[in-house]
């Protein structure tokens, strides 16, 4: 048993060592703070009326995040090209509809927000796969890419060794581009000069090919080779059978060179169209990493259900152990094959 007098002393020195604590403090304290007199004077300079919160719109907004903790997942949940005013908006619903305290429940919240944006982007890859694969079928169908794309010339006088001619290929930008550049040089050529069978053929046949063999279609060159037979015909017989002069045959053929000008410049406008709508469609559906087709979209959808629940549950328990409601025992399964 401790004698009295130890215990008083043992008192005595407790209490004196918190008296010198108390001390110190209140002195380091008032050497930090204003007096009274201070303090009674900075009251008297502060405004009367109180404070009404911000006015100004980028004001407004600072103070829309004051509630803002702590965004770890931020940074790298939101990709380029994404709305990160959405994800804000998201973690906002959630926060609010959870009521997370604390560090850790925050942090879970925060978890779930960035299930729930990548269960969303999961969403728009599997619509664009689907997409992707009906939307352009028709398209593919009507304009099958059957020849691989050449690396063409642009000097005018080299005729290439493409029998089948450049249309045929017209798939490739540079092709194209090209096809369009001669007409528009070839019409130039003919309105200036008229119609000269060497140097036009040259031309035509290097974008449409010789005439020998099958040809899809009749094309510019079959209505080049219809009218110049007819202008090239003497003005004796003409005049007897009574063909089409030939200013005449000239101004058909400048029609025909105008309307293939706009046929390709249609293609070339739709055929870009299409692809930047294919690109976009391509771009959304490999958001999701990983494997291709709906297997892997199959698997990352389970797989972010199952961490959805297992957020929400640890959640849950830690809301309960922190209101002191009872923990239900944590159920764990383990399958082996």
């Amino acid at each position: 048993m401790m004698n009295p007098d130890d215990a008083s002393a043992k008192s005595d020195t407790n209490s004196g060592a918190f008296t010198e604590e108390v001390k110190s403090f209140t002195a380091n304290s008032s050497s930090n703070s204003p007096s009274p007199m201070e303090e009674s004077s900075a009251a008297q300079k502060l405004p009367t009326h109180k404070a009404t919160g911000p006015r100004t719109n980028i004001g407004k907004q600072r103070a829309s995040r004051n509630a803002t903790k702590h965004r770890l997942f931020t940074k790298y949940i939101v990709l380029p090209g994404e709305s990160r005013t959405e994800y804000e908006r998201l973690l906002a619903g959630l926060k609010e509809d959870l009521r997370p305290v604390g560090v850790l429940e925050d942090l879970i919240v925060e978890k779930i927000a960035t299930i729930v944006w990548r269960y969303r982007r999961l969403l728009q890859a599997d619509a664009a796969e689907i997409q992707k694969n009906k939307q352009f079928v028709e398209w593919d169908q009507q304009n099958p890419q059957t020849i691989e794309p050449v690396e063409i010339q642009r000097t005018f006088s080299v005729v290439p060794a493409v029998s089948r001619g450049l249309i045929l290929n017209i798939y490739d930008p540079k092709t194209l581009s090209h096809c369009l550049s001669s007409l528009a040089e070839l019409h130039q050529q003919i309105e200036a000069n008229g119609l000269d069978r060497v140097s036009d053929t040259v031309v035509l046949e290097r974008i449409y090919g010789d005439r020998e063999g099958i040809r899809a279609r009749e094309d510019l060159y079959d209505l080049y080779l219809l009218w110049l037979a007819s202008a090239e015909i003497p003005d004796e017989e003409r005049m007897r059978v009574g063909y089409a002069s030939r200013d005449q045959c000239r101004e058909k053929i400048i029609r025909g060179i105008r309307a293939e000008i706009r046929r390709l410049r249609q293609f070339q406008t739709k055929k870009g169209s299409v692809e930047t709508a294919r690109t976009q469609l391509e771009i959304l559906s490999r958001s999701v990493p990983d494997g291709p087709g709906l297997d892997r979209l199959l698997r990352c959808e389970a797989s972010l259900e199952r961490a959805f629940e297992r957020a929400l549950s640890q959640l849950e328990r830690l809301q309960r152990m922190r209101l002191g409601q009872p923990v239900p025992p944590r159920i764990e399964l383990d399958v082996k094959h």
